[in-house]
């Protein structure tokens, strides 16, 4: 009965450099009120003194080591799997980035919402780091007559008194998601062959909903976000069509053809064409606009 009151959270990340990010998010991770959790982290090649830091400041945190070719998916998997290796079968994991910041309650939290909501997937509202009253991700509940999700919350959006509570949702981002740990024994790990870096986690999340797991978000835990750009074109960069390409053809980029195929033969298998479609159309619809504007400005300017 103790273990079931008190199970113990996996808190798992992968991390290529960004010591600073990492530091940071280590010092909220030190500062949580539930005690009963162990940190693994996959340190993939960082060449910035990240695993040294980690090993020197907190010797608490288990660090596997990578090659600097795992990506996130391999990365996180690698956790997961030392992860399995040690736990109980009532035990959890954690799925978080190192470029956040959790409140000292937040496993406690998690923990305590799992307690009621037993065998489920529960995910956290992810708001602006700089600006916590604006939503960055929530979750999404699948359409299939429209062949896409529709997000409960906008970029940007204004968090409310309405936000707040617990919401059955399809799938969701994997930043401060709580697995029982029989999710991964039954539906398995991320799905790095397909999904190296991008959509791995919203891709389990679905199959662990289409499996029969409840999944839900969780309003009242909230994940402080420091917006990762290394990969989107920022503002005062030139964006060109070069670039636009880029993202639908690169392996491991955010809108690759192949990834989003595969995606749709998965689960979309009667309306694939339909699900591309609607994908690409939001997609490239968002970038050429995007591209239009720079070209304004830039002309303006």
């Amino acid at each position: 009965m103790a273990e079931a009151k008190t199970p113990r959270v996996y808190v798992v990340f992968p991390v290529h450099n960004r010591v600073e990010e990492t530091r940071v998010f280590l010092q909220s991770v030190e500062r949580q009120t539930y005690s009963n959790f162990i940190t693994v982290v996959c340190d993939d090649g960082s060449t910035d003194g990240t695993k040294d830091y980690i090993k020197q400041n907190h010797s608490d945190v288990v660090v596997l080591s990578g090659d600097g070719n795992l990506w996130w998916t391999r990365g996180i998997n690698c956790c997961i799997e030392y992860a399995l290796s040690h736990c109980g079968e009532n035990d959890f994991i954690l799925t978080i980035n190192n470029d956040s910041v959790i409140s000292p309650d937040y496993i406690k939290q998690k923990v305590e919402r799992a307690n009621t909501h037993t065998n489920a997937i529960i995910g956290s509202l992810g708001v602006f780091m700089d600006n916590p009253d604006l939503i960055e991700t929530s979750g999404w509940i699948v359409d299939r007559d429209k062949c896409r999700g529709v997000s409960l919350t906008k970029t940007g959006e204004k968090r409310t008194e309405e936000h707040s509570g617990m919401v059955e949702v399809s799938y969701l981002p994997g930043k401060g998601v709580l697995f029982p740990v029989a999710v991964f024994r039954h539906i398995g790990l991320f799905d790095a062959e397909h999904f190296p870096q991008y959509h791995a986690d919203t891709d389990l999340i679905l199959t662990a909903y289409e499996a029969g797991y409840k999944v839900y978000l969780d309003y009242d835990s909230v994940v402080y976000s420091d917006v990762n750009t290394k990969n989107m074109v920022l503002p005062d960069q030139k964006m060109t069509i070069g670039d636009i390409i880029k993202t639908f053809r690169g392996p491991y980029s955010v809108s690759n053809f192949q990834v989003y195929k595969y995606y749709a033969e998965k689960h979309f298998p009667d309306k694939q064409f339909r699900f591309l479609a609607t994908a690409y159309i939001r997609t490239f619809g968002g970038l050429f606009l995007r591209y239009c504007r720079d070209r304004v400005r830039r002309l303006s300017g």
